[in-house]
């Protein structure tokens, strides 16, 4: 007879990509207690990298400059040392590879697990689900291709989920439908056939690069409902200018018709003054998580519903090269910009029909393509999504959504909340899903952020609760 045993740990974090990564660290640098053990496990074979940092393209760019990447809050040069000592010709205003700043977080791993040999364990491999133990005082982790582990407390980073299968295309075309994210696959696809991208966002723009890379000649059709793409930052970016909330919008009153019209306002003003408008997005960003709790459900609702696409574009920017490099793909021909939406997808001998009705028509028109790519951006509504471990969580009851159906609800300890409405003490999330509670959560800027402060309560926690194993 085999007898199961069982791993244990302090904390168990689930999910290597930047926020479990930065979370782990976040603890060693807190000055934790003697014989503390940390669990890292991470699915994939690489840790740290996840979705953003995982490919070894050096086409695809971080979209912000490197003096506001540092992984660390209180040392904001860190990036910035680290890709000096590559070339000494990267400055704060340049926009690295997403390649290596996947390296800069493994080094930043390796350093903490040599400077605190022993606490963290690295396991690949899969948690298929999470179970409290008696009393809440410790959770059972059954992981797949592994031993099971019991934690004292958990850590949910989980990162972005796959998007959403898009209105128009029916569920029995799902297999035909790429998703922008597998490079594998579009690696795989006819080099000579049109390919049709839906989105016009930051993930489509990827995959449409790594199309045209592939084939220089290669058509490429981006649709969208409303057909806009992110504005690029500018050649010269200014830091962000931390300060007081900004004066320009001390008088709004609490509604998205209000802080839009104030915006628009502002960037007016400072391009008549010489400015520019992208200082505007970057003043407010410090205080739009004030700004977020401030607001009732009914106006969140009224922004994602009517706003968000123009928001987006405006202050998730593109770095300088990547938004020359898709406008004159753009003005070459080669990529064909659609506003439109899909009304349907048929496999036909030629290839797949797209039915699209083009944004202000009524009347619907087909195009022909040899692949259809999912590239409309990252979905967090935690029912749709197919994650095994959220699964059994919304099962159990464990986890509640938010009622915009786009994050996890937390409490300020980013321990879950249950659907009961109470904390799961000991099971905390981070991660972009925190985006229901503070919207901007999830770039580095904030991410790092919440890693801190999530790292600072685990440490604390742990010289209070946990005796040594």
């Amino acid at each position: 007879m085999t007898t199961l045993t069982s791993l244990e740990c302090n904390i168990a974090i689930i999910g290597g990509g930047f926020s479990g990564t930065l979370t782990a660290i976040n603890v060693l640098r807190a000055c934790p207690p003697e014989g503390l053990r940390i669990i890292l496990i991470e699915k994939n074979r690489r840790a740290c990298r996840g979705l953003a940092y995982q490919y070894d393209d050096d086409n695809l760019l971080l979209n912000v400059p490197a003096g506001n990447m540092s992984a660390f809050a209180g040392e904001p040069d860190d990036f910035v040392e680290f890709c000096q000592e590559l070339d000494p010709a990267f400055n704060a205003k340049s926009f690295i590879s997403r390649r290596l700043y996947g390296e800069y977080l493994e080094e930043a791993l390796r350093k903490t697990m040599h400077q605190h040999p022993g606490v963290i364990s690295i396991i690949n491999a899969e948690v298929k689900t999470l179970h409290p133990n008696a009393g809440n005082t410790s959770y059972k982790l059954i992981v797949e291709g592994s031993e099971n582990i019991i934690a004292d407390k958990v850590v949910l980073a989980l990162g972005h989920f796959s998007p959403k299968l898009p209105t128009g295309i029916p569920e029995a075309m799902s297999s035909q439908v790429v998703n922008a994210l597998d490079f594998a696959a579009i690696d795989a696809l006819d080099r000579n056939a049109t390919v049709a991208v839906l989105g016009m966002g930051h993930t489509a723009i990827d995959a449409v690069f790594r199309l045209t890379s592939c084939n220089p000649n290669r058509k490429v059709c981006m649709i969208s409902r409303r057909g806009l793409l992110p504005h690029g930052h500018r050649f010269n970016p200014q830091p962000p200018n931390p300060g007081t909330f900004p004066a320009w919008l001390v008088a709004s009153p609490l509604t998205i018709r209000a802080y839009a019209s104030a915006i628009r306002e502002e960037a007016k003003t400072r391009e008549a003054n010489g400015g520019n408008w992208r200082d505007v997005f970057n003043e407010l960003r410090p205080h739009t998580a004030t700004i977020w709790k401030g607001l009732p459900e009914s106006e969140r609702r009224k922004f994602l519903q009517k706003v968000l696409p123009y928001w987006d574009i405006h202050r998730h920017r593109l770095a300088p090269a990547s938004a020359r490099r898709i406008k004159q793909l753009i003005e070459s021909g080669q990529v064909i910009q659609i506003a439109a939406s899909v009304k349907g997808v048929a496999q036909t001998s030629s290839g797949l029909e797209v039915e699209i009705t083009p944004k202000g028509h009524k009347d619907t028109r087909t195009i022909v393509v040899g692949a259809l790519i999912n590239g409309t951006g990252p979905s967090y509504d935690i029912a749709t999504v197919g994650h095994t471990i959220l699964s059994q969580l919304i099962q159990d009851r464990l986890i509640k959504q938010d009622e915009q159906r786009i994050g996890l609800e937390v409490d300020d300890q980013y321990q879950l909340i249950t659907a009961l409405g109470e904390p799961l003490v000991g099971v905390h999330y981070i991660g972009p899903m925190l985006k229901s509670k503070y919207w901007e959560a999830i770039a580095v800027p904030e991410l790092r952020i919440h890693a801190h402060q999530l790292g600072q309560q685990l440490a604390n926690q742990c010289r209070h609760t946990a005796s040594p194993l």
